[in-house]
C-alpha cells in the first residue's frame, strides 16, 4: 500500500510540475500554401428565339466559341454537332417552350437555354 501511494503521489507531482512548466504561447508556424480556387460556374446562355422561326433556324442561332461542342440536347447526349443540329432541328416548336443545351469547352461546361414563343 505504501508503494502505491508513493507512485500515485510521485505521477500527481509530475502531472503538476509540467502544468506549472508548460508554455503559454503555443505558436505553430508553417508556410501558407495558396490553394488554387475552382472557377465559378458560367452562368446560363439564354437566347430568345421570336415566332416564326423554324426549326432549322435555330442550331444557326446558337452561336459556340471554337472550342466548345454541344455534348447533350435536353439532357440526352449527343456524339457530335451535326448530330446535336439534327436533334435541335427535330424538335417540335409548338410542343415545347425551350430547348436545354449543354456546352462543353475548353474553360468548362455551360448550359445554353433556347426560349421558343
Amino acid at each position: 500500500m505504501l508503494v502505491f501511494r508513493s507512485i500515485a503521489l510521485g505521477l500527481l507531482g509530475a502531472c503538476f510540475l509540467l502544468l506549472a512548466t508548460r508554455p503559454t504561447d503555443l505558436r505553430i508556424e508553417r508556410e501558407l500554401v495558396p490553394v488554387a480556387q475552382p472557377a465559378p460556374p458560367a452562368a446560363a446562355t439564354i437566347i430568345d428565339v421570336a415566332h416564326g422561326v423554324t426549326a432549322n433556324q435555330l442550331a444557326q442561332l446558337v452561336r459556340l466559341r471554337p472550342d466548345e461542342h454541344v455534348v447533350a440536347v435536353d439532357d440526352r447526349p449527343v456524339t457530335n454537332d451535326l448530330d446535336a443540329g439534327a436533334m435541335i432541328a427535330a424538335n417540335d416548336s409548338t410542343a415545347k417552350q425551350f430547348v436545354d443545351l449543354t456546352v462543353n469547352g475548353s474553360s468548362g461546361e455551360r448550359r445554353v437555354l433556347v426560349l421558343l414563343h
